[in-house]
């Protein structure tokens, strides 16, 4: 389907006409040639019309794409719900895959997961698989050079948190803080937002940083009153708080806080809980009350 075959779709399913719809945005020529397929308009009507209709641009591009996800979409449910479970010479595959697909593209979204999965691999079997010292330059480069942060960049910065230092990273977040103002306003901002610091959180405690730990911590429980995730990422400051506490062989309750999230379903979050607990604390004798 064609982007004017949509729009005549979407236009006339809501009940409207060509006049109604390009009233004070267009000429209904404009529409009538979109629609016909004998011209392309520029993305500031496109919006235009899709706000008259009622339709966001996510769901516009989703049934541009037919009702199915697109393969970057495709690429990023991989990375996120799949890379952990896979065998190395799956993601060594993919990386391939990902390189090829950059090599012809030019996208650098396919360069990015190429370089993220050699980060992985490299944290998993803490020793370096990859040479990644030009891949972090890469990286590094391109997120000082974008001055208007967007889900991707977000994304890119939260996934290769590791390659940068902690003095880098905290102070970056107050940059990054600016170059995302714009999007505040947007619902998965607040989203993203969250997972990135959800992310520093954990580095911060391997690393044993516990005061940019709580700085962040901080940060987490200040935007989570703004978002869908409010309980989630509450209950998620706790459990490091309590974590902190564990670390430094204080009288802790992450158990506590662990089972609250079994009793609300969280059933794997649980358990992940408990892997970085152990993970954490491996060594920690236990304090002596």
């Amino acid at each position: 389907m064609t982007h004017g075959e949509l729009i005549r779709k979407l236009r006339k399913e809501r009940g409207l006409t060509q006049q109604q719809l390009v009233a004070g945005i267009s000429s209904r020529t404009t529409l009538s040639s979109l629609e016909n397929n004998r011209t392309d308009i520029t993305t500031s009507i496109l919006f235009a019309y899709l706000e008259r209709l009622n339709v966001s641009i996510q769901e516009y591009l989703f049934y541009f794409n037919d009702s199915t996800t697109t393969e970057k979409e495709l690429a990023t449910q991989y990375f996120y719900d799949n890379v952990v479970k896979q065998r190395d010479l799956a993601i060594k595959e993919r990386i391939l895959d990902y390189q090829a697909k950059y090599k012809d593209s030019k996208d650098f979204y396919y360069c990015c997961l190429s370089i993220e999965l050699k980060l992985f691999l490299n944290k998993k079997h803490d020793r370096q698989l990859f040479d990644v010292a030009e891949d972090t330059g890469i990286i590094k480069h391109y997120l000082e050079r974008v001055t208007q942060w967007g889900h991707f960049e977000m994304s890119i910065f939260a996934n290769c948190l590791y390659i940068f230092s902690s003095d880098y990273i905290r102070a970056t977040f107050t940059i990054l803080l600016k170059r995302t103002k714009i999007l505040s306003k947007i619902d998965t901002y607040q989203n993203d937002l969250s997972i990135f610091l959800n992310n520093c959180i954990v580095l911060a405690l391997e690393r044993h940083h516990y005061q940019n730990a709580r700085f962040y911590i901080h940060e987490l429980n200040e935007i989570a009153g703004k978002t869908p995730r409010k309980a989630y990422d509450r209950l998620m400051c706790q459990y490091y708080l309590e974590l902190i506490k564990q670390l430094t062989q204080q009288s802790a309750q992450v158990d506590q806080i662990i089972q609250q999230f079994q009793a609300l379903g969280f059933d794997d979050h649980a358990n992940m809980l408990r892997q970085l607990q152990r993970r954490l604390t491996a060594g920690i004798q236990p304090s002596i009350a």
